[in-house]
């Protein structure tokens, strides 16, 4: 479902920078750790990173690797900067182009699913292990089959307390391929895939179709989750599923948009249960962020924080993450300065929208700009910072990881 949306991004590019305004904004407050390189190199990444305890960040990219099929990368902090690691690449029956960011166990372990290939080429689910000669080995969890299974998963994996694994797909299921929720479970020494909900979308009425961004689970075992269309007007939905008799898990939908945003993208929860959705459009047109609180009678009650006015951003795109503060940080695909995104932070309020700050616009000039381009994800926090991707822009134009230091410097920042 995402496809389209990689096609005609040298189009959007082109139409942002004829209409965009650079000189009316502040100084960046960002910089390059790494820039990707072309095939064989790892390029493109479209996930948000993850950290360890030792502050090494993991991803991966669409592209690249020794079949061209993506790559698997760790960057870890040196005395002469980054150093990046190759750790996979993956090459067809294994899996190809991993859309969705990575989950890391207690035991050093990573997860994560492309979006192809695997034994009925519609994706799979895979675990990379550690050596200890520094090797990873690469285990396919689950080869995605199509009809009666899901197909085409796009989003991270998430882990219960019992080491069962929680994912969606945006295609497959029983009901007019249009995505499921599924569960792996560690099984005899493999893993055994359980569907746990088919969407339906107008099968049964105006249903949401097409999960992206994984899922969140509350205390009580409830997940919630995106779905990018559908829903009652069309434009998206967010939805929770309950346990329910056998292996099902009864659906509920929970918020549909309308007018307060269009096509949802990642869904994240804070420590209070409180949800937070990022959409592409909607709005003044140029995505949302949301919020979305459980009230007593069991309901969500909505608050938007935040329309993009497309000079701060445009397309926004999560997780969102929060500091101790409660300050909440998001990216911007395209808008601010040439059409190239931005990075940005809310701040809580009393009431109504949050304040933003913008800490960084992207400002790719070609051929040799190393600024990045078109952050396709999210950002984490790690040791005090802020660290993320970008799709395209650097030094070669294969993307970009990079650091921001918060702004405005007075603001509280550590990890949560």
């Amino acid at each position: 479902m995402r496809a389209p949306k990689l096609a005609s991004l040298t189009l959007l590019l082109l139409f942002f920078s004829l209409i965009a305004s650079p000189t009316a904004f502040a100084q960046t407050h960002g910089r390059v750790l790494f820039a990707l390189a072309p095939y064989p190199n790892c390029g493109a990444p479209l996930t948000p990173l993850i950290a360890d305890k030792f502050g090494n960040l993991y991803g991966t990219t669409l592209s690249g690797g020794e079949a061209n099929d993506g790559c698997v990368f760790e960057l870890s902090p040196a005395a002469t900067g980054w150093q990046e690691t190759t750790l996979y690449s993956f090459s067809g029956i294994d899996g190809n182009g991993p859309h969705g960011g990575l989950a890391l166990d207690v035991s050093g372990n990573l997860y994560g699913t492309t979006d192809d290939g695997g034994a009925f080429n519609r994706g799979v689910a895979f675990e990379l292990s550690p050596a200890s000669d520094g090797s990873w080995t690469e285990t396919v969890l689950h080869d995605f089959g199509g009809e009666g299974d899901g197909a085409t998963p796009e989003g991270n994996l998430i882990f219960d307390r019992y080491g069962n694994l929680y994912g969606t797909t945006t295609a497959g299921g029983s009901y007019g391929n249009v995505g499921t929720v599924f569960r792996l479970s560690p099984s005899g020494g493999g893993w055994t895939e359980t569907i746990l909900h088919s969407f339906q979308g107008g099968i049964s009425g105006p249903g949401p179709i097409d999960p992206l961004g994984g899922l969140v689970m509350d205390r009580e075992g409830h997940l919630y989750g995106v779905a990018s269309f559908g829903g009652a007007y069309g434009g998206g939905a967010v939805f929770e599923l309950s346990p329910s008799e056998g292996t099902t898990f009864a659906e509920r939908v929970i918020h549909n948009f309308k007018t307060d945003g269009s096509n949802p993208n990642s869904l994240a929860m804070d420590k209070s249960g409180n949800l937070y959705v990022t959409t592409e459009f909607g709005g003044l047109g140029s995505g949302t962020v949301i919020e979305l609180t459980k009230q007593p009678n069991g309901n969500w009650g909505e608050n938007v924080l935040h329309m993009m006015n497309f000079d701060d951003g445009f397309w926004v795109v999560g997780p969102a993450v929060f500091d101790k503060a409660g300050n909440l940080y998001a990216a911007a695909e395209f808008g601010a300065i040439n059409g190239m995104g931005s990075v940005f932070m809310l701040s809580p309020t009393q009431s109504g929208p949050w304040t933003e700050t913008v800490l960084h616009r992207f400002n790719f000039q070609f051929p040799d700009g190393k600024d990045g381009r078109s952050p396709y994800a999210g950002v984490i926090i790690s040791n005090g910072k802020l660290f993320g991707t970008t799709s395209g822009g650097g030094i070669n134009n294969d993307g970009i990881v990079f650091e921001i230091t918060p702004s405005p410097p007075e603001t509280p920042f550590s990890p949560q």
